[in-house]
């Protein structure tokens, strides 16, 4: 059994309407979801391409580390060249503190 309802005009047009808009929403929102997954596919694309890239570029990285002159350890010189640095730094940190006593025994 089927029951009907009677619209006035206003109402008709209204809906009517609604259901257009309805329509057109759905249609952008294909549209959207169609450029969304052209760009997606742009995105993993340049993904691959940057993949290779970095792939080709630590390949001849390894190449020219193995042509480079092997170079002995110089830790012990580089750690002679801190001593001077460190004691420089000792010497300041025993004026400031020196200074800090001086001050105290002024207050």
């Amino acid at each position: 059994m089927m029951e009907y309802v009677k619209l006035s005009h206003s109402e008709e047009i209204f809906g009517q309407k609604n259901l257009l808009s309805s329509q057109i929403d759905c249609l952008n929102l294909v549209k959207k979801f169609g450029e969304y997954n052209k760009i997606r596919q742009q995105e993993t694309a340049a993904k691959i391409l940057l993949k290779r890239k970095v792939a080709e570029a630590l390949d001849e990285l390894k190449i020219l580390e193995k042509l480079m002159p092997k170079v002995k350890n110089e830790s012990n010189e580089n750690n002679e060249i801190d001593k001077p640095a460190q004691k420089k730094r000792q010497s300041l940190e025993l004026e400031i503190e020196e200074i800090r006593r001086k001050i105290e025994r002024l207050q």
